[in-house]
């Protein structure tokens, strides 16, 4: 990591562009067109799609019946037809992994992981020196948050081909996850090298924004928008996460309109809904917000859209029917405990955010007590605060600072620690850094935010910027 922090992309395909912006932080036709069917047909056509023998046609049976009015749906259904045709053939298995792969990202709906597990296993058995299915085990283990296990399968499939794009993405991913950001960089920069795409370019952006490099953080995830894909969920994601970088700023209107495009065409992306309802909210539209977080509820239970939701009443004084929503996000925990769903410092947030049972919050933090993740530290800090701690609120506090993430939560934590600390130099910078990148960051922090600068100010009232 070398380069001039002034020094621009080069080459029209723009495969050194994170190098260059890393550096400064650094079947036939026929039978496919029968299986495209109303869904209760699809359900039917499912029930036909066998193959003889085990365990293909156990792994084909436990498939749920894809939905043939959406994209993947149909990509699901075609992948099914020729493993059918074709079930000692590996890489139409992989092909099959991969559309389930696809249904997950759509939906966040973590029955898919399971799902296309199986069919990369199938794969992998079949072929085991298969690059694409040891690329795709390891993409359900990061998804997993089983960080060894994804990078192990990561590598084999690099020792095979030491030019497997997909595999250095998983290896930044997990190094992302694990705060190990300068190898994330480079496997990274390895991935935009051998591919430079949508893929590649948000995975950048991402980590762009994590370690403080704003402005370069949005050109970079504009250009992966622009760059598309070939199912138009991912490109979805890729604005919701857009929009979100504005939102930090406090530019609503900018994130309005990078969101509309995925909104006019019918997403239904639950990270464009969660974007779009935390923009209606923060610009006080409570109905609209309502809506985009009720859209996600019914396509089944989420953790945020349930939070916001109970947010939403309770900013309105409906405290009882906020308890209502919050008890159905206790509810899904518990769910999420029996199916293995990753959710804990999630959930530590929640309690600390809500003060309610602080006690299990802190258990649930503190199973990432030596993180070196800047968002797991945030949390951490947070939530010894709200025990206490106040010691350990601090050195989480650090650490979750150490990259200069734009995050106003973030800032308005350290404050508030700052505050309860009795720093009265680092805790009015923090809190005032929280309410200029976006005055409106959160509909319940927000406001105590603002209270404990006016209060550090002897009651002067906070100026902020206006949002759009």
């Amino acid at each position: 990591m070398n380069a001039s922090a002034n020094q621009e992309p080069v080459g029209t395909t723009g495969n050194k562009v994170l190098k260059v912006l890393l550096i400064v932080s650094c079947v036939s036709a026929a039978g496919i067109s029968a299986l495209l069917l109303r869904p209760r047909e699809a359900a039917a056509a499912k029930d036909s799609i066998v193959v003889q023998g085990n365990p293909a046609r156990e792994i084909l049976l436990r498939m749920p019946p894809p939905d043939a009015s959406t994209e993947t749906g149909r990509a699901i259904l075609a992948a099914l037809v020729k493993v059918r045709q074709q079930p000692g053939d590996s890489g139409l298995w992989v092909s099959l992994g991969d559309a389930l792969a696809q249904a997950q990202r759509d939906s966040a709906n973590p029955t898919f992981y399971d799902h296309a597990e199986s069919a990369y296993q199938f794969a992998h058995q079949l072929n085991p020196k298969l690059v694409t299915a040891l690329s795709g085990l390891a993409w359900v283990e990061g998804g997993r948050h089983r960080f060894p296990q994804s990078m192990e399968w990561a590598q084999q499939a690099i020792a095979i081909d030491a030019e497997c794009a997909s595999a250095y993405g998983i290896l930044g991913d997990a190094d992302l996850e694990l705060g190990n950001y300068d190898e994330a960089f480079d496997h990274y920069q390895k991935m935009m090298d051998l591919r430079p795409d949508l893929s590649s370019w948000s995975r950048g952006a991402h980590l762009l924004w994590v370690t403080g490099n704003k402005s370069k953080a949005v050109w970079l995830m504009e250009r992966a928008i622009k760059a598309g894909a070939p199912f138009a969920e991912n490109t979805a994601w890729c604005r919701a996460k857009l929009a979100m970088m504005h939102f930090q700023d406090g530019a609503l209107l900018p994130a309005v309109q990078v969101l509309e495009p995925a909104l006019q065409a019918g997403s239904h992306n639950p990270q464009v809904r969660l974007a779009a309802g935390r923009v209606a909210a923060a610009q006080g539209d409570y109905p609209a917000a309502e809506r985009h977080f009720a859209a996600i509820q019914a396509d089944g239970p989420n953790h945020e859209a349930l939070v916001a939701l109970g947010d939403l009443r309770a900013v309105q004084g409906r405290t009882e029917e906020a308890d209502a929503f919050y008890r159905k996000v206790e509810a899904l925990h518990q769910e999420h405990l029996t199916t293995a769903v990753h959710d804990h410092m999630a959930m530590a947030k929640f309690y600390a955010d809500h003060d309610r049972n602080l006690v299990e919050a802190l258990r649930l933090a503190e199973q990432a007590k030596l993180t070196k993740n800047v968002q797991e530290a945030d949390v951490l800090a947070w939530v010894y605060l709200k025990n206490h701690d106040l010691p350990h609120a601090i050195e989480a506090m650090k650490r979750a600072l150490r990259k200069n993430t734009p995050d106003a939560e973030l800032h308005y934590h350290a404050g508030m620690i700052a505050v309860a600390a009795g720093d009265r130099t680092a805790a009015p910078k923090h809190l005032q850094t929280a309410l200029s990148f976006n005055p409106q960051f959160s509909l319940l922090q927000a406001p105590l935010a603002i209270k404990a600068l006016q209060e550090l100010s002897h009651g002067v009232t906070v100026t902020s910027k206006e949002t759009p």
